[in-house]
């Protein structure tokens, strides 16, 4: 080691021991302050549920955006690996 070399890293520990005592130092808030908030209400329900309507329509069905609603049957045979009915 040269002489400069002992010379910085004696600085950089002095200055990191320093910063140790500084923040070994520092005072920490003696009253510790806490907000209040009352307890939110309930939100009220916004509409009446509906009763769903268990009569199947015959044709293609539309959905509110115009959509078509697809069937719920499987895309491929059962044979091929797909689910079958759920009993």
């Amino acid at each position: 080691m040269t002489r400069l070399t002992r010379l910085t890293d004696t600085h950089v520990l002095a200055g990191l021991a320093a910063l140790a005592f500084v923040n070994a130092c520092a005072s920490a808030p003696t009253e510790t302050t806490y907000a209040v908030i009352p307890a939110a209400a309930l939100p009220e329900p916004v509409e009446v549920p509906v009763p769903l309507d268990m009569n199947e329509t015959e044709g293609t069905q539309y959905n509110q955006w115009g959509g078509i609603v697809p069937d719920a049957k499987p895309t491929t045979p059962v044979d091929d690996g797909a689910l079958g009915e759920i009993n």
